[in-house]
């Protein structure tokens, strides 16, 4: 087939397949390895809306209990994920498979958003979320009562103003069975499996959960292995967690698929995707000739510099200032903040 003939171009836009990303003006189109043809995504403008944003997220695959949502408001379009989840505080009084309709932070989407980053965002919106949903799960039990410590809830600006209420104080040397002993995780005890002290800065700790009705069911009967430099309780508690957070986000790593595709799963041959990578932005393999060039510089200088935050000169300004710079490499961009030369 003809490359020429090929070539999308303002005047074929409306065979493109998706109406919210058209490549520009004499795109290149580079054939991969099957033979097919593409435009890499650098060289499509994206005008997204919530119609189009609907149309991403109906072909994103993830857990059931889990699942992002698209809202607009004054005309932002922003993800919300929903999550229908047991009450991390039940009382006494509540069923224990009573459910509660959750939704977590909004994450604004940008009209000119690369789909790819689209799907990304709802990938990132479901690992906060289940974070959250983690660091609640964990609970310490102490003489007067059980806390969440590890909660996204607690008061910071409180904390702040109290400082050493919660600053750590010199701590003996770690009981690791009776540390454990006031810990729970999904209302259920976690077992000591081994320790090992790999060197005298590091240790190395296998803990057994003893859950089997986690809704996060990647938690159920799982043993967690994790690394701490820093041989204390408070030290080991904050390993715990962080193991516990890298398992959550590892399955939504495995999980979350868009249109059949495990991105950021372990079928994913690394190097394969670096090769497609090269093939996609290769100076060689796209041969722009210098119209493709003037408007691929054009979509760029669009996209950056509609990005830069507005009413924030002084504070940028001043941010450089303190690295001891007054033009970015790149101030041609930010004509507003920077006299062009």
């Amino acid at each position: 087939m003809n490359r020429q003939t090929m070539r999308p171009s303002s005047n074929n836009n409306e065979k493109w397949p998706n109406s919210y990303e058209q490549p520009i003006s004499y795109a290149p189109l580079v054939q991969l390895a099957n033979n097919n043809w593409v435009v890499p995504q650098h060289f499509l403008r994206y005008k997204h809306t919530l119609t189009s944003v609907n149309e991403v997220l109906e072909k994103i695959k993830f857990s059931a209990h889990f699942t992002v949502l698209a809202a607009q408001k004054d005309n932002q379009i922003y993800l919300q994920v929903a999550v229908l989840s047991p009450d991390n505080y039940q009382t006494n009084t509540q069923s224990p498979d009573a459910k509660k309709l959750l939704f977590g932070r909004r994450w604004y989407v940008e009209e000119n958003l690369p789909t790819s980053e689209l799907i990304q965002t709802a990938f990132l919106a479901l690992k906060i979320a289940r974070e959250h949903e983690v660091r609640e799960l964990f609970q310490f039990k102490h003489r007067h009562g059980t806390s969440t410590p590890f909660n996204n809830h607690h008061d910071l600006p409180l904390m702040a103003d109290n400082a050493a209420l919660v600053h750590l104080s010199d701590e003996d040397d770690i009981d690791i069975h009776t540390l454990l002993s006031h810990c729970l995780f999904a209302g259920e005890a976690l077992e000591l499996v081994s320790v090992q002290n790999i060197d005298p800065t590091c240790w190395v700790y296998r803990v057994q959960l003893m859950c089997s009705e986690c809704q996060l069911s990647e938690f159920n009967n799982a043993s967690i292995t994790f690394l701490v430099t820093d041989n204390t309780s408070n030290g080991f508690l904050h390993g715990l967690m962080n193991a516990l957070v890298d398992k959550s986000n590892e399955y939504v790593s495995e999980q979350f698929s868009y249109a059949g595709l495990t991105r950021f799963g372990r079928c994913i041959a690394v190097e394969k995707v670096g090769e497609l990578s090269i093939k996609l932005r290769s100076h060689n393999t796209l041969q722009l000739c210098s119209l493709g060039k003037q408007n691929a510089n054009q979509l760029n200088f669009e996209i950056d510099s509609a990005r830069v935050p507005q009413g924030c000169d002084s504070e940028i300004t001043g941010f450089l200032a303190a690295h001891g710079i007054e033009r970015p490499e790149n101030a041609h961009l930010y004509s507003k903040q920077f006299k062009v030369d």
